[in-house]
């Protein structure tokens, strides 16, 4: 197991970000604050890169917004793909399952992204959610606590 340690969201975020960038991808990111997480940093690492991955397969265009909260850190990625339907939301973060519309296997991906992302989120004593994105695609929101 990965130790923990405190890792600077600034930092790890906008690396993470400038990675997609190089790539083509359109990523707007808003960071309200520079502070640190104990958290394990690749694992972190992993997660978001997952998570941002995702919403590049079927977006254009991605925001990563994260906040200190009273309790800890939200992180929020949001697209404006198509989303992800209500019936599949808890769906997707079983392992290997994939939403039928992402079967094409030009989009990639075997559907371990988000059993990933909610291992490591509640691991650490959060949560994961997926809502409707006000950007018209779908929301990922991570509350992690300190």
């Amino acid at each position: 197991n990965e130790k923990e340690k405190n890792v600077n969201l600034f930092d790890s975020v906008t690396n993470i970000a400038e990675q997609f960038k190089r790539q083509g991808k359109t990523i707007e990111i808003l960071i309200d604050g520079n502070f640190s997480l104990k958290l394990a940093p690749n694992a972190f690492r992993r997660t978001m890169t997952n998570l941002i991955e995702n919403a590049s397969r079927f977006a254009d265009n991605i925001y990563v917004c994260v906040r200190k909260s009273s309790g800890g850190a939200e992180i929020f990625i949001d697209d404006d793909g198509p989303g992800i339907p209500v019936a599949e939301r808890v769906k997707v973060f079983r392992p290997f399952y994939r939403i039928e519309q992402s079967r094409n296997p030009g989009t990639g991906g075997v559907g371990l992204g988000m059993a990933i992302a909610r291992d490591f989120v509640q691991g650490h004593g959060g949560e994961i959610k997926i809502l409707d994105s006000p950007r018209g695609g779908a929301q990922i929101k991570i509350v992690l606590p300190t």
